[in-house]
């Protein structure tokens, strides 16, 4: 009974040690992954959202610790990002091998492929620095629990479209359905991704100074996901026919579109 009550003691005493120890430090630093879902708002007639897409975030945080209940969490993430949608018109692109051809660099004398756009998956790496302000408890025990709210800063490092739709080869009436992967396009997407975000978890003291985070948290765009250009900018590749639209002259379209993100991410802090 008393190597019992011994025992016990020092498990209590053990875990008030290891919660002081993680709640007096003034940076904590660690690696992070996450997964979760994004939403596409489309603000045009000619395109739809084709469902959620996905994201994979990995990379490393950091907490900078005003006082055991305040902080500053940023951090370096690189996101691997879906983005889903498709199209409610009759919408072609120009291309030559895995290049998309837009309205300013076409040439009449070229033998250009065509492209009847049915849905498209961009498929995005982005690096993310995350600015946001820390609210925690105290710990209870091992636990504590935390919210945060602030920025979430992306980056674009590169992109690629993977299409769905029928191709039309030169000298042929056929219109064949086709996967066309690894298209590219200059100048498609922003460079530059803004999000306002909250979140909210719990950190586990575990051992030392070394904690195992969970959260789940919201972040809203608050910046177009791609160029919102004019309808006669040379840098659209979009288009609908001259003789679709009973003009005689193609009509391009911009995409306009912002995207929310809903993230749950695990972290081990040193």
């Amino acid at each position: 009974m008393k190597k019992l009550l011994f025992t016990l003691l020092c498990l209590v005493f053990g875990q008030s040690l290891f919660a002081q120890e993680a709640a007096t430090k003034k940076v904590q630093a660690g690696l992070i992954v996450g997964s979760g879902l994004n939403f596409q708002e489309l603000k045009t007639d000619y395109f739809s959202s084709g469902g959620a897409g996905t994201d994979l975030s990995v990379g490393m945080n950091f907490n900078f610790n005003f006082t055991e209940t305040i902080g500053l969490c940023t951090g370096l993430e690189f996101d691997f990002s879906n983005t889903r949608y498709k199209a409610n018109d009759t919408i072609f692109y120009r291309f030559t091998d895995k290049e998309i051809i837009r309205r300013g660099d076409y040439d009449a004398s070229k033998n250009y492929g065509v492209f009847q756009l049915a849905s498209r998956i961009d498929k995005s790496i982005y690096l993310s620095i995350p600015t946001m302000l820390l609210f925690r408890t105290k710990f209870i025990g091992y636990f504590r629990y935390f919210g945060k709210f602030g920025l979430r800063n992306s980056f674009l490092l590169k992109t690629e479209s993977f299409d769905k739709g029928y191709e039309y080869k030169s000298g042929s009436s056929d219109n064949i359905l086709v996967d066309k992967a690894n298209m590219t396009t200059k100048s498609n997407m922003l460079f530059y991704k803004g999000a306002i975000g909250i979140a909210g978890g719990a950190e586990w003291n575990f051992s030392g100074s070394t904690s195992l985070v969970g959260e789940l948290g919201y972040y809203y765009g608050i910046t177009p996901l791609y160029w919102e250009r004019s309808a006669d900018s040379e840098k659209l590749s979009l288009y609908q026919s001259g003789i679709n639209n009973g003009t005689g002259n193609d009509t391009y379209s911009p995409i306009k579109a912002r995207q929310s993100q809903l993230m749950m991410k695990v972290s081990i802090l040193f």
